[in-house]
Formats: C-alpha cells, sequence, structure tokens
C-alpha cells in the first residue's frame, strides 16, 4: 500500500491539488491562504512544495494530500487512494482497495446511470423528442458530450433493471437516488426527461437534475435527493469545469438554470456555475471564494429571482466578496440571451454592475420611500451594508444614501452602528472557539527549534548556551536531543533533510512535527536574511 500511495504522491503536486480548494498566494518559497478548516481573515494555512506538506498555524490541522483530502471531503483512506489514484492516472489493483464502501458503491451506480442516460440520447429512437429539443436550444454534439447530457426513457424501471443486472441491488440503487420506494415497490425518479448529470469537483457524478420533455410529466424539473454523496448546500452544478478558469479569470458568474451555465460554456464563457434550483447557501458561496474574489450574478428578473440574487450578494459581500449583477433585457435569462446573440452575453458581462448600485437603483425606483414599502426597502440596503468588510464602502453608500433621502450621515451611521452591534450580539457558534492558544514561551521555544532545523549551519550557536528546561514540550526536548546526536560528528550542517528524513521510519509523529516546524520558521521568519537570523537566535540565547 505505501508503494501506491508514493507512487500518487510522486505524480501530484501538492499545491495544485490544495490550490483547487483554497485560494492560494506565494509566500517566499511557500504558499499561504485562509485555511478551509476554520474562519480566519489572515491566511495562516501554509503549504511547502518542497516536501509536500501543508499546516494551518491557526487551527493545527496539517499533512500530505491524503489528509487533506480525506478532511476537506469527509472521506475515508480508502475513498481518498481511489479518488487520487484516477486524478494521477493510476488504475488501481483489487488488492489496492475495499470496493464494498458505500459511498463508492453510490459513485458507481450514478457512474453507471450518467452511461445509461447519455448512451440512451445519443441512439435510442425514443430520445428523438430529446434531441430535438436540445437542436432548439442550438446546443452542439461537442456540448452534449462535454456535459454528458442524457435521456430517461419513458419507463418504470428500465434504468432499474439495467442497475440490478450489474449486480446492484435495491436498497443500494434507492440510496443512490436514480430509483423511487413507495408501497415497498421500486421505480426510476426520472421518466421520459432530459438529463444534467450533477458532478462534484473531482468530475463524480453525485446527482442529477431532470428537465420535462411534456406537460404530461409533471413539474418542469426534478432533482436528485440528498443522498449519502450528494450533499445540496456545497454543490453547485458545473463547478468541476468551471473553476479553473474561475481562478484564472478571477472572477466566477452564477445562474439560476442548467441551459444558462451550457449555453454560457458553449459560448466560450466557460467561468459560469449554476444553482440547480436550490436556494444558495453559506456554504456554496464560501466554496466560490475559494477560486475568485469577484462574483457576477445573473438571475431572472422575476421576484424568485431577484430574492435569490439578494440572497447570494448578501452572503458574499459579508464574506468580503466583490458582487455584481448582470443585467440583461426584461423577460431574457441567460440562455434567451445567448441563443439571439452570444456576444450580447459578453458585453453584459463587461458592463456587469456592482450590486449595491444595482439594488439602490432598482428598489429606490420601484418605491415611494415615503411610505412603508419604501421605508422597508431602505432599511434592507442597510442591514446588506451592515455585513460589508469594509468601512470605506460603506461611508461611500452611506454618503450617497444621505444624498437621495436628503438625510443627515450622522443619524445614517448611528442607524447603521446600531445593526452592528445587533448582529454582534448574536452568539455564533464560531469554530475559533475550540483553536489551540498557546503561551507565549510554548511559542517561543518552537521557533527556536524551527530555526534550529530550518538553518542547521547556526548550530553551534546552540551548542553549551541553552538550557533544556526552556523547553516545556517533551516532543521539543526530543527534536533538540536527537538532531545534537545525529550530527554530532559534524561541525557544519548545511540542511537538516537527512536527519528529518530519518525520523520518517523510526518516528512518523515526530516526523510531521519536524515539517510543521520547518513551515513555521519560514512563515515567521521570510523575510530576514542570514545574519538576522543568527542574531535573533544569540540574542534569543541570552
Amino acid at each position: 500500500m505505501s508503494s501506491t500511495t508514493e507512487e500518487i504522491k510522486s505524480k501530484l503536486d501538492i499545491v495544485d491539488l490544495i490550490s483547487e480548494y483554497v485560494k492560494l498566494s506565494q509566500a517566499g518559497k511557500n504558499w499561504k491562504g485562509l485555511c478551509p478548516f476554520h474562519n480566519e481573515k489572515t491566511p495562516s494555512f501554509f503549504i511547502s512544495q518542497e516536501r509536500q506538506y501543508w499546516h494551518c498555524f491557526g487551527c493545527g490541522e496539517g499533512g500530505d494530500i491524503f489528509t487533506f483530502i480525506m478532511k476537506i471531503e469527509g472521506l475515508d483512506f480508502y475513498q481518498t487512494l481511489k479518488l487520487l489514484a484516477k486524478k494521477a492516472g493510476i488504475e488501481l489493483k483489487p488488492q489496492n482497495i475495499q470496493t464494498t464502501n458505500l459511498k463508492n458503491k453510490l459513485l458507481d451506480i450514478n457512474e453507471l446511470s450518467k452511461k445509461f442516460f447519455h448512451y440512451l440520447l445519443q441512439n435510442s429512437p425514443r430520445a428523438e423528442n430529446a434531441r430535438r429539443y436540445l437542436k432548439q436550444r442550438n446546443l452542439d454534439k461537442k456540448t452534449i458530450e462535454n456535459f454528458k447530457l442524457g435521456y430517461a426513457p419513458n419507463s418504470w424501471d428500465k434504468l432499474l433493471n439495467f442497475l440490478k443486472l450489474k449486480g446492484y441491488n435495491f436498497e443500494d440503487i434507492f440510496k443512490a437516488g436514480v430509483i423511487v420506494k413507495k408501497d415497498n415497490r421500486y421505480y426510476d425518479r426520472f421518466r421520459n426527461r432530459l438529463v444534467f448529470p450533477i458532478n462534484n469537483l473531482h468530475g463524480q457524478t453525485v446527482g442529477f437534475s431532470a428537465r420535462a420533455l411534456d406537460e404530461q410529466s409533471g413539474a418542469k424539473y426534478i432533482n436528485s435527493p440528498q443522498t449519502e454523496i450528494y450533499n445540496k448546500s456545497e454543490i453547485l452544478y458545473g463547478l468541476d469545469k468551471a473553476k479553473n478558469s474561475a481562478r484564472k479569470k478571477n472572477e466566477i458568474i452564477l445562474v439560476e438554470g442548467q441551459m444558462d451555465m451550457v449555453s454560457s460554456h458553449q459560448a466560450g464563457v466557460d467561468n459560469v456555475v449554476a444553482t440547480s434550483g436550490t436556494a444558495l447557501t453559506e456554504g456554496q458561496i464560501k466554496i466560490l471564494k475559494r477560486y475568485a474574489d469577484n462574483l457576477l450574478l445573473a438571475f431572472d428578473s422575476d421576484q424568485a429571482g431577484e430574492k435569490a440574487a439578494k440572497r447570494g450578494a448578501e452572503i458574499g459581500l459579508s464574506l468580503g466578496i466583490s458582487v455584481k449583477v448582470i443585467k440583461l433585457l426584461k423577460g431574457q435569462d441567460p440562455d434567451d440571451c445567448i441563443r439571439k446573440n452570444p456576444n450580447d452575453w459578453k458585453k453584459a458581462i463587461r458592463k456587469a454592475e456592482p450590486f449595491l448600485e444595482f439594488y439602490m437603483e432598482q428598489a429606490f425606483m420601484k418605491f415611494d420611500l415615503t411610505n412603508v414599502e419604501g421605508k422597508k426597502s431602505i432599511l434592507n440596503f442597510m442591514k446588506i451594508l451592515a455585513v460589508l468588510p469594509s468601512k470605506i464602502e460603506q461611508d461611500y453608500y452611506i454618503k450617497k444614501l444621505a444624498q437621495i433621502l436628503h438625510s443627515d450621515e450622522e443619524c445614517l451611521r448611528e442607524d447603521l452602528d446600531s445593526m452592528k452591534e445587533k448582529k454582534s450580539n448574536v452568539v455564533e457558534k464560531d469554530e475559533t472557539t475550540a483553536l489551540l492558544k498557546k503561551d507565549g514561551s510554548l511559542k517561543l521555544a518552537e521557533q527556536i527549534i524551527a530555526l534550529l532545523l530550518r538553518y542547521p549551519k547556526n548550530m553551534n550557536c546552540f551548542k553549551g548556551n541553552l538550557n533544556e528546561n526552556i523547553f516545556i514540550a517533551p516532543n521539543l526536548i526530543e527534536i533538540y536531543k536527537k538532531f545534537f546526536d545525529f550530527y554530532k560528528n559534524q561541525k557544519i550542517v548545511q540542511d537538516s533533510k537527512k536527519f528529518i528524513n530519518s525520523l520518517k521510519e523510526r518516528n512518523e509523529q515526530l516526523f510531521y512535527f519536524c515539517e510543521e516546524l520547518l513551515l513555521l520558521a519560514e512563515k515567521d521568519f521570510l523575510d530576514f536574511d542570514e545574519e538576522e537570523i543568527k542574531k535573533y537566535i544569540v540574542e534569543y540565547l541570552k
């Protein structure tokens, strides 16, 4: 097993992998970003590309690519092994992995269902109505193939029977969300519908959204239920395909429907994701923030669309994201706009308006500001201002609002401060309360050992000058003693790689602690030159 994991590690770069989840910036030869495992405003999450190791100095989490994926995806080791092996292009032998795990089964069932639907769309005579619909929508074969669009036949058990022939039982197929159980009977969930597979960030199919092809089929859209592998509050349609483009452009566009998203990608605007008809959540917006600082909203102009856009904007603004609105002609959605003229869609994106400007324009023009509805719109606007992290932005809009209302700026600021105070009095459970708080002496001791490991050529400064009693943590004493024992016959040590690697087989816990200390030294002493490092050590030893 170890040879398999090492082979995977050799083919996958930790920075490339983690950057799919965390927006990273370079910090010397390392990388840093906001930790995805606890709430923070200043980056304490660091990655060493050289050592292929990550560590958060805020919450204490750390490890390699396996521990990161296990934690962020909530997977066990074997699921992580399977996922990373696929990403690395390594075929696992049967003895390498347990295939009986429920999540793996559900992923396999959804993958087979996707292939079943896609094959029927391309080959079945009964899918002619679906193919005709896609043609009317101007979707070409390349796009249909890229998104693996499919057709669910007008049958109660075609998919069910197909999956049974593949060896899956009723209960597992039901847990995958592709069939329905009623009165102890099972039947296909999707019938006579155009099917959009919904993928997770790794491109694995976790659910489906299916559009009716005639009026007799009931609801316009039917979606997979929440399952063991499909968390509706976190998944956004198409993010697996849009994330790289979003990161490059530092901009992500959020639309309402799958067809809006697919059409946009076909038109060459590929940093677009869709909500798939579910209510926007803070979790989804936080995921989008990993890839871009700028969020553009293109929702329908009806009441439901405006409500969804307002919610998305409020969450985004509170998280420090720049939010804009893409304005389309009344009654148009992005798909309509693209089918009419793709260049109009691109032009609308370029002309996107800051959300607060848009909100003021829409809300204050729509209502008489002296009546109940008008005052309510002002109150709602103030509530949005209250969540803005930037005081400069708040000040700008307070001045603008004062001009519109012919009101006193100070009065408006008092109202705003009052809203902030009420908000801060609400006790919320925050992950940061569980973080380990270190006292100054422990942190200083860690820094000294970190400097010893990172700049071992200064080891002679330590010999005979350091009282071991300062190391209140046993693991620091152990590293200190082992280090000098390892290099007892050497006068000058250029780097400590050999020492640290020697710990890997004998004491893995100590090995990973040394990796953390190396990152600590590189983080805290990033701008120090060699003379400053030596001076710091000498000052400390006094």
